[in-house]
């Protein structure tokens, strides 16, 4: 026999394919922002210009934020909610929007507390 779950419900993750391709996405600011190899190995031979480093890492530090301000706003609807507030903090962390959707479509799929 199963036994009931207890705590709040499960996070629902977005398609891998966000994690792979917005993820990604931030390792390659890193990697270019940082590695000098890597951003000469891009840059050299372009045909349109190509963000400054500087700029790379500006993108970067606003990456960063937007993902942190996601997270707590995720941790906090998903609260109020009823739902795992650390487990969507993180999740929306790591990916953003996508997570931010699937917490929407999770608000709506759970059944509403009886008014007391």
């Amino acid at each position: 026999m199963r036994r009931a779950a207890s705590g709040p419900p499960r996070v629902v993750h977005p398609s891998w394919g966000w994690f792979a391709v917005l993820d990604g996405g931030i390792v390659a600011l890193v990697v270019l922002s940082v590695v000098d190899v890597a951003y000469e190995a891009v840059t050299v031979g372009t045909l349109a210009p190509f963000p400054s480093r500087k700029a790379l890492r500006a993108i970067l530090g606003g990456t960063v934020v937007i993902h942190v301000v996601e997270g707590v706003a995720a941790a906090r609807v998903a609260r109020r909610h009823g739902l795992a507030a650390r487990g969507w903090g993180f999740q929306t962390l790591a990916v953003g929007f996508p997570s931010l959707l699937a917490l929407r479509r999770a608000i709506r799929a759970t059944p509403a507390a009886p008014p007391s």
